[in-house]
Order: C-alpha cells, then sequence, then structure tokens
C-alpha cells in the first residue's frame, strides 16, 4: 500500500473524479468496485464516490492497483533533456508564476516528431507544486517556431488567475517580427478575418484571409528596415490561431523563415523570427 496526502489543488473535487484522473488506465466501473471494497480508502475509511476532497486528507491506495482494476498501466517514459540551444531560460520567478523565455524550435507540448517539449523540461525543474493530479504548465501557447515569453502557473490557484486573466483580455502582449520585404506604409492596421483550415497539410498555411472566419485585428509598427526586411513591432487585438503569420503574409511581407506562410528563407528546426518580446 501508499499514500497521497492531499493538497490544496484536490480541494472540493469529488473523489471519483479526482480518481479518474489520477488512475486514466482504469475504467469508472474499476474504481467504484475498489471504493465498494474498501481496496481505495480516505483516512483509512472506506469512502463514497461522492465524497469531496479536502487538503490534508490522506488516500491510500493498493501497490498492484491496476492488476486489482484489471487495467495494465504503461507509464511514458520520461522525456530526456533538452540541448542547451533549446533551453528555456528562466525570465522571472516568484511563489505563484514563472516566466521563461522558449527558444524558436521548442514546441510547448509533446507531438509527432517532436523529441523535446517545454513541458516535459518543465517536469524536471524544481518550481511549483505537483500533486498526482497538477503539474505546472504554460496558461497560453506559442508555436513551435516562435520564440519569447511564456507564462507558467506554479500552483492551481495561480493558474486558475493567469487563465482567467488571459480569456478577460487583461493580459498585454507585444511581438518583434521580421519580415521579408518593406511595407508601404511604416504603421498600419490588419483588419482581416481568419479562417482555421482543419485539413492543412504541415506545409501549408493553418489559417487565412477568409469573409467566413473570425474577425481578426493585428497593429504593426515599423523600428527598422535594412538589406531588404523590415524589424515590425506587433501588437494584437484579437487572439487567432497564427494571426500574426497568416497577416503578415497576407499583406505581402511573410515573416522571415516562416515558409508555411510563403517566406523564402529556411532557417531550420521549424524557427522563424517572431518573437514575444513583452508581457
Amino acid at each position: 500500500m501508499y499514500e497521497v496526502v492531499l493538497s490544496d489543488a484536490e480541494q472540493g473535487q469529488r473523489l471519483d473524479r479526482h480518481l479518474r484522473k489520477l488512475l486514466p488506465e482504469v475504467p469508472l466501473g474499476g474504481i467504484f468496485k475498489l471504493l465498494r471494497r474498501g481496496t481505495i480508502r480516505i483516512d483509512g475509511k472506506k469512502a463514497k464516490p461522492d465524497l469531496r476532497l479536502a487538503a490534508g486528507m490522506t488516500l491510500t491506495l493498493p501497490d498492484n492497483l491496476g492488476a486489482a482494476a484489471g487495467a495494465t498501466p504503461r507509464p511514458s517514459p520520461p522525456a530526456p533533456p533538452p540541448p542547451r540551444s533549446l533551453t528555456p531560460e528562466v525570465v522571472h520567478r516568484d511563489d505563484h508564476l514563472l516566466i521563461v523565455d522558449k527558444p524558436a524550435g521548442l514546441p510547448v507540448q509533446p507531438g509527432s516528431g517532436h523529441d523535446h517539449h517545454l513541458l516535459a523540461w518543465l517536469d524536471g525543474q524544481p518550481f511549483g507544486l505537483r500533486t498526482a493530479t497538477y503539474r505546472p504548465a504554460p496558461v497560453h501557447r506559442l508555436d513551435r517556431g516562435t520564440s519569447g515569453l511564456l507564462v507558467v502557473g506554479l500552483t492551481p490557484q495561480a493558474s486558475r488567475a493567469l487563465s482567467d486573466a488571459f480569456r478577460e483580455d487583461r493580459v498585454q502582449k507585444s511581438y518583434l517580427a521580421v519580415v521579408e520585404g518593406l511595407p508601404v506604409a511604416s504603421a498600419g492596421t490588419i483588419d482581416a478575418p481568419l479562417w482555421l483550415r482543419e485539413t492543412a497539410r504541415a506545409s501549408q498555411p493553418k489559417v487565412h484571409v477568409d469573409e467566413r472566419g473570425k474577425r481578426a485585428v493585428t497593429d504593426y509598427a515599423q523600428v527598422q528596415s535594412g538589406r531588404g526586411r523590415a524589424l515590425l513591432r506587433v501588437s494584437l487585438r484579437t487572439g487567432r490561431t497564427h494571426q500574426i503569420r497568416a497577416h503578415l503574409a497576407h499583406i505581402g511581407h511573410p515573416i522571415v523563415g516562416d515558409q508555411r506562410y510563403g517566406a523564402a528563407s529556411d532557417l531550420g528546426r521549424g524557427a522563424f523570427l517572431l518573437h514575444a518580446a513583452e508581457l
């Protein structure tokens, strides 16, 4: 038998729902059977599936839980640490949140063909609260090829508060992009609806300007130019998938290295010159 002391992350959850997350290989019927038999206990006693959990409770589980419930757990092997060129830099850390500078070429989540990702790197760091059902994770996303600032909630409460702030547009972000060619106007607004292409291949634009799409508004201002390229400061009024990439390509100035959206150059590792600079 082994014991898990519940924390604030599990406060108020139903026991059966907590066990579903804790034991994804065990069917719900198996969980109910284990609770009826007392194989799984709370504070040493039998517990009903609808019990509301509280911090400090002790959850007792058998060593052979998978076999007892008729399931065969298949834990995933830990991901190897990323090479130095793909290692995030810690920009800020306190008791509630972590801000990292993600390098271009590092995906945030695991995916096909990706040996390294940000979530695996976070799992290997000593930051934040960890329980059986909570791990620190970013509360927003950046594309694999985009570098820059990402916020990680280090506790469930911080993650919820940060997620609310992003959802309610209380977070201001600005980006730097190097684009091919020089825009006619040194500053401007791109107001063009974006349509998500569900069947797009990896080499094709995922979104494109289309009247059937959702409204998307991007502001830009030229910071510097030279050698047929321009450095732009970009801010978003809306948060659509690939918005900056699609909008800059739409006005004829794709981001350097972003071949998916028409750039001529290839920087390797799926990287392009878009950086989440301010948050």
